[in-house]
């Protein structure tokens, strides 16, 4: 299964996905939709215009409760934008995520300052020549798959994401899991790619998570990464 799928009961052809992907990456056959791996960038656009609701997005949540189960340290790996998702309550989210079975949590932007070395040193390269940053999963799927003839303009240095998981694993062991935590569905793209990001989690699924495991955010304490 890709990182996004349509439910075949709720799927009515109606086209809505068809016209709003940016990349042409869903066929209709037998009136239903389909994902074309192949070309899809994991942008997310076909879910929000989809009046049946018939997409699903894979879930590896219970692949994390499995990783919490079983021996072994399992690091998660916040993205920065927790601090605008969880407002003045983002100094909890570690307590959070402890409660949750999580051994140890860092925040991703460990990873970033690295990753930034790398971009200030293509910054001061001699030449005119200009550059794309990699962070961002869809946009990296869009290069590669769609304008491969740009490719060498795309930085070759993997993302914060991904440069903290490899940390990690070199800190806590190599069968260290490492769950990537953050706000965007094309991070999912990443989690299947990269070897250092053992899962990924949206924030959404984390917040139901939350939720189904009743934990009381007003009364957590405060706790650092």
């Amino acid at each position: 299964m890709w990182i996004i799928d349509f439910f075949k009961s709720n799927c009515k052809n109606c086209y809505a996905c068809v016209r709003a992907c940016p990349v042409n990456a869903i066929q209709v056959q037998a009136e239903q939709a389909k994902i074309v791996k192949e070309r899809c960038i994991g942008c997310g656009k076909c879910l929000k215009v989809c009046p049946k609701n018939a997409k699903h997005v894979q879930s590896e949540l219970e692949k994390v409760k499995t990783y919490l189960k079983q021996e072994g340290k399992v690091v998660a790996s916040v993205a920065p934008s927790f601090a605008a998702l969880f407002d003045k309550g983002s100094e909890k989210l570690p307590a959070a995520l402890k409660k949750l079975g999580f051994d140890v949590v860092e925040e991703t932007v460990v990873g970033a300052e690295l990753v930034t070395e790398v971009y200030e040193a293509y910054s001061k390269m001699p030449g005119d020549q200009c550059y794309m940053t990699s962070c961002c999963p869809t946009v990296n799927a869009l290069i590669q798959k769609h304008y491969p003839e740009i490719i060498p303009f795309l930085i070759p240095v993997v993302s914060p994401a991904a440069c903290h998981g490899k940390m990690i694993k070199r800190h806590y062991g190599k069968e260290t899991k490492v769950v990537f935590i953050g706000p965007c569905l094309s991070k999912k793209i990443e989690g299947i790619e990269e070897e250092s990001i053992d899962a990924v989690l949206t924030f959404e699924e984390l917040l139901e998570w939350i939720k189904e495991e009743k934990i009381d955010w007003e009364n957590l304490q405060t706790m650092p990464f």
